[in-house]
């Protein structure tokens, strides 16, 4: 996975984060039934995207958490937090750590 992919996965996972939706936590389809049917190209990209975001939030979410603080920091929104190395450090290396659990997801 080269950085351009990763750029976009992380942008769209936080587009994913920012949806109205999310907000509580709730889906906006009923918890049972989890099969969506495509209609047209745009359905199926946007059901593309939410899988891709919900791979990228569990990879995340299993980031130790300085790496995870400065994804947050970094990708979502600024948030004032001091970690023991500069936060761009930090984010680099959880940019690595992402690509190494995304390709075990089987996510290229």
């Amino acid at each position: 996975m080269d950085d351009r992919r990763l750029s976009y996965l992380l942008e769209t996972w936080r587009d994913w984060l920012n949806e109205p939706a999310m907000h509580l936590g709730y889906p906006s389809t009923a918890a049972g039934i989890r099969w969506r049917s495509a209609d047209d190209w745009e359905d199926l990209v946007d059901h593309l995207d939410e899988t891709m975001a919900r791979a990228v939030d569990t990879a995340v979410d299993d980031l130790p958490l300085p790496e995870r603080t400065s994804v947050y920091s970094v990708v979502v929104r600024p948030a004032v937090w001091r970690l023991r190395e500069p936060m761009h450090v930090v984010y680099e290396r959880a940019r690595g750590l992402l690509k190494v659990q995304l390709r075990a997801r089987g996510i290229e």
